[in-house]
């Protein structure tokens, strides 16, 4: 019973924990396309996920992106309506379509 209980009190410990040296998270931006849209597609992309998820879908087909866009708002609950659908794939495809 001592040993479980002593295990309990040390495991507990580690709770207690110190920093001593302020940390520091790195913080990375990414370059962002900005036009007359740009506010459509933050209000509905960016309450999730950073724009370095955009980024690092590449250069893809208007309907790559259409289906992203239904995703997010089918399987990951995105707050998208059918208007800001479109206005989000448009957007995406702009800047970061197969031209």
């Amino acid at each position: 019973m001592k040993k479980i209980i002593l295990l309990i009190m040390l495991s507990l410990a580690t709770l207690n924990a110190d920093y001593r040296v302020p940390v520091k998270l790195p913080s990375i931006t990414f370059p962002i396309a900005v036009d007359k849209d740009f506010r459509v597609m933050q209000r509905n992309c960016q309450w999730c996920h950073s724009y370095g998820y955009i980024l690092n879908q590449g250069k893809q087909s208007k309907e790559y992106w259409n289906k992203i866009v239904v995703r997010m708002r089918d399987v990951f609950k995105a707050p998208i309506t059918k208007k800001d659908e479109k206005t989000v794939t448009e957007y995406l495809f702009k800047h970061y379509g197969v031209k």
